[in-house]
């Protein structure tokens, strides 16, 4: 039976029909080691696992705590049918996820998706590369562990955010390729709100508003473009501006 795994959005764990309970899951601290070990292709040592999951706030409990909630997460994927004992390992001081090999992982999918659509377009099948950008933009722009802060998270969540910039990069060039002028708009001011600062995504906002014979939406998105550089990062006075835009 398939097992699916989605870390982005609404963390779930499916194994055919049956679907981990959230109380199996074991709240914060059980979502956070089911992430990390999911997302690492090595095991990890404990040591580092409860500093990734406690930080500065680390409790005098946290061993206890440590074994306690993967115990419960063994429980909770015996409840759904999987082999928790082969799955959640924990030998040699260090604890590791040794997931199925048909196991879909979503974040993994995005990964291999863009960089499939990549390589689709590179080789001119843009109908493969439309789909495999748009699979892996879906994955990537649902938030990762939503509420929770940590240095490795953060880190997650910056590979989630270039790779949500190259989906959207490639789908802008796909959706103009396809004669699809609107979709491509909407995704070129979508990578400019992820990356304000981006070169590549203000032209291709004025790309793409020059495809729809719109040259005064072309130059005002400009405009805003080069007004934020130097409000934001302070690159000119208000003569310089005026003289640049």
């Amino acid at each position: 039976m398939e097992v699916r795994v989605n870390l982005a959005g609404t963390f779930s764990i499916r194994h055919g029909e049956q679907y981990m309970s959230h109380g199996d899951m074991s709240g914060v601290i059980g979502r956070m080691i089911l992430t990390n070990l999911s997302l690492s292709l090595d095991a990890i040592p404990r040591d580092v696992l409860i500093d990734n999951l406690w930080e500065e706030n680390l409790p005098s409990t946290a061993e206890s705590v440590l074994n306690a909630t993967c115990s419960r997460l063994r429980r909770g994927l015996a409840n759904i049918a999987l082999p928790s004992k082969d799955l959640l390992i924990s030998t040699g001081g260090s604890l590791q996820l040794r997931w199925p090999s048909h196991v879909h992982i979503d974040i993994r999918t995005a990964v291999r998706s863009i960089d499939d659509a990549e390589g689709s377009y590179r080789r001119g099948n843009v109908d493969r590369a439309l789909r495999q950008a748009t699979v892996a933009y879906v994955i990537v722009r649902r938030p990762l562990l939503p509420g929770i802060e940590r240095e490795w998270i953060t880190r997650e969540r910056l590979n989630l955010a270039q790779i949500m910039e190259r989906s959207l990069d490639l789908l802008i060039d796909l959706w103009a390729t396809r004669g699809d002028t609107r979709s491509s708009l909407l995704m070129a001011h979508k990578l400019l709100k992820l990356n304000p600062y981006s070169e590549v995504a203000i032209r291709k906002v004025m790309r793409s508003h020059m495809a729809f014979g719109d040259k005064p939406a072309a130059a005002k998105a400009l405009a805003d473009w080069k007004a934020t550089l130097a409000k934001d990062l302070e690159l000119f006075d208000n003569r310089t501006l005026a003289d640049f835009v």
